[in-house]
């Protein structure tokens, strides 16, 4: 009887926790048939028959009831405090599912989003995904992806993916490598980190998101009239770069300066590749207004041109050596290039080389291009070739370096250049005009000043225009009604990269190695991509630690080892030796 009896104790306990276990599947596993549902019901009747035992038990040695006794009522008691508890908790659990509320205790709030990003989440017309290439999760970006997900209403979520579990996904996005995250927008897709040690900030994912939904698409004008490359298919032609550019969501056109006198003022990036002959002097004009306004230009020159802009390279600082880059042909006959194909690893720290690290790039038929030290003009010499190449002076003969003559490298084969351009145009009584020479043959044009009082009746007037005679036009006579004011006081960063090659973009060559993404990477530089929208500033986590001297350090490492221990030790053979 007391082993029937026993075992009945043991059983009761059977039952609460088959109950347990049948209400935890039944959350996890989203329902209750069949297997939660049996746990539950076998745990309720285990319960039951255990009650019933007991009461029996007790009435049948005893003359109380055993729904009177002391016992009962205690347990009963016990039992139901233990309900009540676990009722409160899954209310609690409950409420914080349904609706979720979190207090970010840190001091300088480094677990809650800026008040622009939840302005930028709230208000998504569109669902934003964000795709992580990479292993594994990264814990430094999973919190913070997280908060983007909950305020984003369901409209932003992100998703990982293993390149090499899935690699049809990763060649659809383009991958090149482990880390590299990509934000889509219906049919438009970003790279926003491309290597796998940049950190995803805070700031850098909601000035992403604020690009790919900007409405404005950036314009990129390619130069032609100069016997540039040619936007086609070929083997000279641009084709693929122009596709590259496209797949990135760029618009691309071009244009002959000499037919619009000006710069479009749509225009984010102007390319020049490989112009073979002289710019006219109203076009040269046209590109340094355009720099002076903060535009973006991309020169690429090719040996034995002379395009014609000295005069803005002086400007800029830059300088053009029209020698020949030479590569050492022993290492060129290593991979099968010629000697005038230059072979490239090593690169300036710019934001446009910053990630290549050793990668190879190949430029054919090169020239050095340096530049010098101009005040408010900061340069950044973007490639180098090894120490072992040279500038080639003499074409003609045999490729071998001349001392005094050639150049030994390493040489800069395209440099970066920025200038804080700022144009503040005051108004004055009198525009002093300087009209553009004629061509030959034209009679010249009749310089003309404004009085105060024709200023007084046009509007505000800060710069006028002249725009040039087509050739076999006689020059027009200057009228200041007719001419265009603009009101123009803005401050602009201006930027300029000068390439002293135009063939490593061209079709064929622009798939090799690492030649494609310098094309890219200058392009996307010029067209300013890292001017946020948005100003959040990163959260800095408060220094705590403890500044100790040698001898402090000294000190601490001798209590916690050495003496505290024996301190203990001493107090309680002490303590043993009286107790004793």
């Amino acid at each position: 009887m007391k082993i029937i009896k026993s075992t009945w104790n043991y059983l009761f306990w059977l039952g609460p926790i088959l109950t347990i276990i049948g209400v935890s599947a039944g959350f996890v596993s989203g329902t209750w048939e069949p297997i939660p549902l049996a746990l539950i019901t076998a745990g309720i009747v285990i319960t039951g028959l255990w009650i019933f035992y007991q009461a029996y038990s007790v009435e049948r040695n005893s003359t109380t009831s055993w729904w009177s006794g002391r016992a009962t009522e205690a347990g009963t008691n016990a039992i139901f405090a233990t309900i009540s508890v676990l009722i409160i908790l899954a209310l609690i659990n409950f409420l914080g599912v349904r609706y979720q509320t979190r207090i970010d205790f840190t001091e300088n709030q480094k677990f809650t989003l800026s008040p622009q990003t939840i302005e930028v989440l709230e208000n998504l017309e569109q669902p934003v995904k964000l795709w992580i290439f990479d292993r594994g999760e990264n814990p430094q970006y999973s919190q913070l992806l997280e908060n983007y997900q909950r305020q984003g209403n369901g409209k932003f979520r992100f998703e990982l993916v293993d390149p090499q579990t899935e690699p049809g996904k990763a060649n659809q996005f383009g991958v090149k490598q482990l880390g590299e995250i990509h934000l889509e927008v219906g049919e438009k897709k970003e790279v926003i980190i491309s290597r796998q040690l940049e950190p995803l900030t805070e700031s850098k994912l909601t000035n992403s998101i604020e690009k790919i939904l900007g409405s404005r698409t950036l314009k990129i004008y390619f130069l032609q009239g100069h016997g540039e490359r040619k936007l086609e298919e070929g083997q000279e032609g641009f084709s693929e770069a122009v596709n590259a550019l496209e797949n990135k969501n760029y618009i691309i056109e071009s244009i002959n300066l000499a037919t619009i006198s000006q710069v479009p003022e749509d225009a984010d990036v102007l390319i020049i590749a490989g112009a073979q002959r002289e710019f006219l002097e109203a076009e040269v004009t046209a590109l340094q207004e355009y720099l002076d306004q903060g535009g973006g230009v991309l020169i690429m020159l090719d040996p034995s041109t002379d395009p014609g802009l000295n005069d803005l390279f002086a400007e800029w600082g830059v300088l053009v050596d029209d020698r020949l880059a030479i590569d050492n042909p022993e290492i060129g006959r290593l991979v099968g290039l010629d000697p005038w194909v230059v072979l490239v690893t090593r690169y300036g720290e710019h934001p446009i080389t910053q990630d290549f690290g050793n990668g190879i790039s190949l430029y054919p038929f090169a020239r050095p291009i340096e530049s010098e030290d101009i005040d408010g003009i900061e340069e950044s010499p973007l490639i180098w070739t090894n120490d072992q190449s040279w500038a080639e002076t003499d074409l003609r003969g045999q490729l071998r370096f001349n001392e005094g003559r050639d150049r030994l490298g390493p040489l800069s084969l395209g440099v970066a250049l920025t200038r804080s351009s700022t144009e503040e145009k005051s108004q004055e009584t009198e525009l002093n005009l300087t009209p553009i020479p004629p061509l030959p043959g034209q009679p010249p044009n009749q310089p003309a000043t404004t009085s105060t009082s024709e200023l007084e009746a046009e509007k505000e007037t800060t710069s006028a225009e002249v725009i040039p005679p087509l050739p076999g036009q006689p020059p027009d006579e200057l009228d200041s009604s007719k001419i265009e004011a603009k009101s123009e006081n803005k401050s602009e960063e201006a930027r300029l990269i000068v390439l002293g090659n135009s063939q490593f973009a061209t079709n064929g060559w622009f798939q090799q190695q690492l030649n494609g993404d310098v094309f890219l990477n200058s392009v996307s530089w010029l067209s300013k991509p890292e001017q946020e929208t948005l100003s959040i500033s990163p959260k800095k986590t408060t220094n705590r630690r403890i500044a100790m001297t040698l001898v402090q350090a000294r000190f601490l490492s001798w209590m916690a080892i050495v003496i505290l221990p024996i301190l203990a030790l001493a107090i309680g053979g002490i303590i043993w030796w009286k107790r004793r």
